[in-house]
This record gives structure tokens, sequence and C-alpha cells, in this order.
């Protein structure tokens, strides 16, 4: 593939957060607000409230910062925990802006080889930009990025399954959606999004992340149309380098 720029998503595909579940994360960030609910509770709370904000939420605010901010509420509702929930709920979704995540060992080699061959690097997240930002200068790797963007940022609550973001970032990119990939690891969002806006959109799935929980992503057999399939399917960033000519 012969590309200009290419976007990265970031969780799961640059950095990941320790962790077997989402609702694991969400424990660690209660019991540090000191809120103690069993595990197995959190667990059916958190399944329960996912599917509200997919069928009630989602639909209405996509994936800006509010609407996250909202699924939080709802696992909160579900466990039956009282007073400012609104308030404790934005508290929590402060956390997951800047999470203690990890870089993968391929990523900095990566992107040096990609800047040698001379293609523009950016950043295309549901991270708002704080996040994106905290996390790339703590793992030493911002200067790789001339772009970096969220749906909060471009003003397209729906995020990567919007066109019109897609035609933001190439504008900012002077590049035509064949010159451009996004590189991800959630199907519905890091495929489907870019794809429907022509861009070349590659699917990374890291073994190190199999059998892990991601709130959204779809299997391969999920129904696909043609134009939605991914480019190409890599389980670490080489693979990538050996896509993108010299």
């Amino acid at each position: 593939m012969r590309v200009k720029v290419i976007f990265f998503d970031m969780d799961g595909t640059l950095v990941w957060v320790p962790g077997q579940r989402q609702a694991d994360w969400f424990l660690q960030i209660l019991q540090k607000l000191e809120i103690f609910p069993d595990p197995a509770e959190l667990e059916r709370a958190y399944r329960l409230a996912e599917r509200r904000w997919q069928q009630e939420v989602r639909p209405k605010l996509g994936f800006s910062a509010h609407s996250f901010v909202e699924w939080n509420k709802l696992i909160l509702e579900e466990l039956k925990i009282d007073g400012d929930l609104y308030g404790l709920a934005e508290r929590i979704q402060r956390y997951w802006e800047s999470p203690a995540d990890q870089l993968f060992a391929d990523v900095p080699d990566a992107l040096e080889e990609l800047r040698r061959r001379d293609i523009a690097l950016g950043i295309m997240s549901h991270r708002p930009l704080a996040g994106i930002e905290h996390s790339l200068r703590r793992h030493r790797i911002r200067d790789y990025f001339s772009w970096l963007a969220s749906p909060d940022a471009l003003e397209s609550p729906w995020g990567k399954l919007d066109p019109a973001l897609w035609t933001k970032l190439l504008h900012l990119a002077k590049a035509n959606p064949h010159q451009a990939m996004h590189v991800g690891d959630d199907f519905e969002t890091d495929i489907r999004g870019p794809r429907r806006a022509g861009l070349h959109a590659v699917w990374i799935e890291r073994p190190e992340l199999r059998g892990r929980f991601y709130p959204g992503r779809l299997s391969p057999s999920s129904p696909q149309l043609p134009s939605e399939q991914a480019s190409a399917r890599i389980a670490n960033l080489q693979e990538l380098l050996d896509l993108v000519p010299t």
C-alpha cells in the first residue's frame, strides 16, 4: 500500500492498560474513590450498563466525552450507589482520560522507521486530547505525530464512524482518502469508520490482548459490507512495516 499519512488508534494499538476486563479497571478507580463494591456485582452492573449505553445513550451522544460520563453514571446506578452520581461519574471519567497505560514494545522502532520512510503520522483516538497528549509524552513518542485528534476536538460526536471526521483529518494532512491509512484494534470503529470514508484500514489483533474485553469490538464473524472489510490484518507493527513500501 502506498500511503502518505497513517493515523493510529491508541488503546490496544500503541498502548494497553493492565487488567483482564474493563470492569477490573473500573473497580480500581472506585477503590481509589473509597467505594468498594463486590467484584462479581460490579461485573454484572458493568454488563448491564454497557447494554443500556449502547441502546439508550450512544444513539444520542455517540462517542463524546459526555457520552462516556453517562456510561459511568449507568454503572453507578446499576450498583445502586447513592449521592451525586453525575458528579461522581465525571470524577471517574477523569481517571479514564489518563490511565496508567503501557507502551507495546514494538512501537518506538516502528514509528522511527515510518518517519525514516517520510510517512506523516497522526493519532485518532476516542480519548480526549489531554489524555492522548499525556500518554504520548509519558512514553516519549509525542514528537512522531503531526496531528492529534479526538471526536470532541473535531466536534464529531460519532467519532470514527463519522465520515466528516475523516474529511477534517484528511484536510489537515493535505491527503486524499486513498493516500491515508488508519490502524486500530476495534473492528467497529477502527475499520468500519475509516473504510466508509475511503481510507485504507488495517486491523491489528495483538496476541497479548487475546481474551481481553473491549466494549464495542466486533468479531470477524459479525456481518460486514464489502466496503467495510479491513484492508489488511496484522499482529504487530513490524507486520505494518511490511505493508508500507520503503
